[in-house]
């Protein structure tokens, strides 16, 4: 290894996909500048990293498993569930640091988990909700805790640009010296050309905990097989098997390639108003409706955002069969997408 090439370890949280897969291009340009990374997480994180970067060495490690409420009460669910978040943030540093001590790492970037750091190295913490939405009584506190988190780190990336219409909103409001805007990072790297006719007229995009991943997608699947076209569902689980029923595909996973073909066969995208989808959506300039996950704060804000700045429809999970009673739909505002920002970040953190 030359004195200028680290050796880093990128580390995301399992609370849905797009934790992964917005470290890909993050992981593209580190081996450019002619970096050294590895992976680590779950069994679903290890097959999405090797479907993109064959033979890049991963580490098993166990995420947070959460899970939400069957009904719109995400909130309480992770409180309920707090205890044993936190413990797991406990020990994440523990196995940070006995990974860093066998393979000397000089670099971590750890896409929240809020513990996987070491003493050992620069550890960075990719972000986009630094401003939390939650219940309002108990916000100042959750506000205390996740930014307590945040600046345990050396450097906090938020994955957004700087300009009053951005793509998070007040989510990523709050910085402070340590934090920087690197730009959208999403999987796909251009927009989709316009096209006249569709395989699909829907395709939805499944994503998050369960038991609300399961929920969306019986919701889903009784709407689409009453329709006279084909739809289509990417489920969001890696680790199933493809099938079919009467007129819809389904798709338990895509690698990008296979993922992108699918997205430019279909009109209209439905899916959760994850961050992750909506810089995907911003990239791909497509027609989407988006659903919020019942409860959850971020999605629920994410939705009435985009809904004012970019036009784009957002129904209630309850109300899938209003869909075809909408007669457009608005596309995500196109951000900046060059790589500068992150540039810039890389530069701060001597990478």
């Amino acid at each position: 290894m030359s004195k200028f090439e680290k050796k880093i370890l990128v580390a995301p949280l399992d609370w849905g996909l797009g934790h992964i897969t917005r470290t890909f291009p993050i992981i593209r340009l580190l081996i450019e500048r002619g970096h050294q990374v590895e992976t680590c997480g779950n069994a679903i994180a290890e097959k999405l990293y090797q479907e993109e970067f064959p033979g890049m060495p991963h580490h098993h490690v166990q995420g947070y498993n959460p899970t939400y409420s069957r009904t719109n009460k995400q909130g309480w669910a992770m409180i309920k569930q707090s205890p044993k978040f936190f413990s797991i943030i406990k020990k994440e540093q523990q196995i940070a640091e006995e990974l860093v001590r066998k393979n000397g790492y000089n670099i971590i970037i750890s896409d929240n988990r809020f513990g996987f750091k070491s003493n050992h190295t620069t550890n960075i913490f990719i972000c986009h909700q630094t401003e939390i939405m939650g219940p309002l009584i108990l916000k100042p506190i959750f506000r205390f805790i996740n930014r307590g988190y945040i600046n345990s780190f050396d450097f906090c990336w938020i994955p957004d640009t700087s300009d009053k219409i951005n793509l998070s909103g007040k989510l990523s409001s709050y910085e402070n010296n340590n934090c920087f805007k690197i730009g959208p990072q999403s999987r796909f790297k251009t927009a989709l050309k316009n096209k006249q006719s569709f395989t699909y007229k829907y395709t939805a995009i499944l994503s998050g905990p369960e038991p609300q991943r399961s929920l969306f997608e019986q919701k889903v699947s009784t709407f689409f097989n009453k329709q006279d076209f084909r739809c289509a569902i990417i489920q969001g689980a890696p680790l199933a098997k493809k099938n079919s029923l009467k007129k819809i595909d389904f798709f338990p996973h895509l690698n990008s390639k296979d993922f992108l073909t699918l997205i430019n066969e279909s009109e209209i995208i439905i899916c959760r108003s994850g961050y992750s989808n909506i810089m995907d959506l911003s990239r791909l300039q497509k027609k989407a409706i988006l659903i919020p996950t019942p409860g959850q704060t971020e999605q629920e804000y994410l939705a009435r955002y985009h809904k004012k700045t970019s036009n784009v429809f957002t129904l209630k999970q309850d109300d899938i069969s209003e869909i075809n009673m909408l007669n457009t739909t608005g596309k995500i505002i196109a951000v900046e997408t060059n790589t500068k920002s992150l540039e810039t970040a890389f530069i701060r953190a001597d990478l």
